[in-house]
């Protein structure tokens, strides 16, 4: 008799902040938080390293993986836009970490990742 192979653990991005994995000694990375409701996700990013502000919305897709499309605006002013396959993982320490395959409306692509953080405090 053969055991059931058990589903894998779908990370859940619901209310989790997240902040770019960049080789910045400062930490000026940007942050922001997820949100999903059923199959929608969406997300808020806050200013750092060259960031000023920036928003996403998606769908999830069944493997827990989410398609989306986002705006950023830089602190330069620049404003960019494209498209991303959003892979979330969990680390060693059980925390997670989305592989971002982005695709910008300049037509630049790459991958970048971003990790799971403790909720900044934030003034009000």
């Amino acid at each position: 008799m053969t055991a059931a192979v058990p589903e894998p653990l779908v990370p859940d991005v619901d209310g989790v902040w997240f902040r770019l994995e960049v080789d910045d000694p400062a930490g000026g990375a940007p942050y922001g938080q997820y949100h999903r409701e059923d199959d929608l996700v969406w997300a808020e990013f806050y200013a750092g390293g060259t960031l000023r502000s920036g928003r996403l919305v998606g769908l999830l897709r069944p493997d827990g993986s989410f398609d989306a499309a986002y705006c950023l605006v830089t602190a330069t002013g620049d404003l960019v836009s494209g498209e991303c396959h959003s892979v979330p993982e969990f680390d060693a320490q059980g925390n997670i970490r989305i592989r971002d395959h982005f695709r910008r409306a300049d037509g630049t692509t790459g991958i970048s990742a971003i990790r799971q953080i403790p909720a900044p405090v934030r003034e009000a």
